[in-house]
């Protein structure tokens, strides 16, 4: 046998952590917009917004991954705050960090597609 260690395989499928992610930021933002029309979209967006933040810190720690992403998500939890002490314009912060966030989200997503696209160089 070979000392040589092997490569795990590739995976195939659907990751599910990402599809989780995905799904709750969308819910976010629809919730964000409503939350200006609908008094219980407010508690709602503030929530995702808390679990964000929560799972942002767990997931850096656990992966020892501390990116600037992890802490972006942290203003939005902030925006949050401010609004539930009084300023109102919290919650606008909360949600155009949160678009600021997704859109990011997406051209990380399209970069990360069109690399695993390209031919590789060796060929």
């Amino acid at each position: 046998m070979s000392d040589i260690p092997t490569e795990p395989a590739p995976q195939s499928g659907i990751d599910v952590g990402a599809l989780a992610h995905a799904i709750a930021g969308i819910a976010a933002v629809v919730l964000g917009g409503l939350m200006y029309t609908r008094p219980w979209a407010q508690d709602l967006f503030a929530i995702l917004m808390l679990v964000a933040a929560v799972s942002a810190v767990y997931f850096s720690w656990k992966h020892s991954a501390w990116v600037t992403g992890h802490w972006l998500a942290m203003v939005p939890v902030t925006g949050v705050v401010l609004g539930y002490l009084g300023w109102q314009w919290g919650f606008t912060l909360a949600y155009v960090t949160l678009w600021i966030a997704f859109i990011h989200f997406v051209i990380r997503g399209v970069q990360s597609l069109r690399a695993s696209e390209a031919p590789d160089a060796e060929t």
